[in-house]
């Protein structure tokens, strides 16, 4: 999948690895690009990008996976604040293209260096 890899390199260029626990908070260089947020907790892996609204942080968007013990990523759960939408489900969500797109918004803010 084209966003694991990504978010593995984004991870490696931080000098931690996608295997074990970290937290990681990528401020964006620009205004207009909203901060990146990468953190695993056991078999949890979540990512999110966000920004500040009244002194709230709002997840726009912020998706969690299971690390399954093959090493597969499942996506269990999605956030966007600003829409009140949040979708969760053990059995995993149908949500590639959505994946897709923000991996290649995320090369293009400059999150990942080339």
């Amino acid at each position: 999948m084209k966003f694991k890899n990504i978010i593995t390199s984004i991870v490696n260029q931080h000098d931690e690895s996608i295997d074990s626990d970290f937290h990681l908070d990528i401020e964006s260089d620009s205004d207009a690009i909203m901060d990146l947020s990468i953190e695993r907790h056991g078999d949890e892996l979540i990512i999110c990008q966000y920004y500040l609204q009244q002194g709230d942080l709002m997840r726009d968007p912020e998706f969690r996976f299971r690390v399954e013990s093959n090493g597969e990523w499942t996506p269990i759960a999605y956030r966007i604040d600003a829409l009140n939408a949040y979708e969760y489900s053990t059995d995993g969500l149908k949500i590639d293209d959505v994946l897709k797109t923000w991996a290649e918004n995320l090369r293009a803010q400059g999150f990942l260096d080339n």
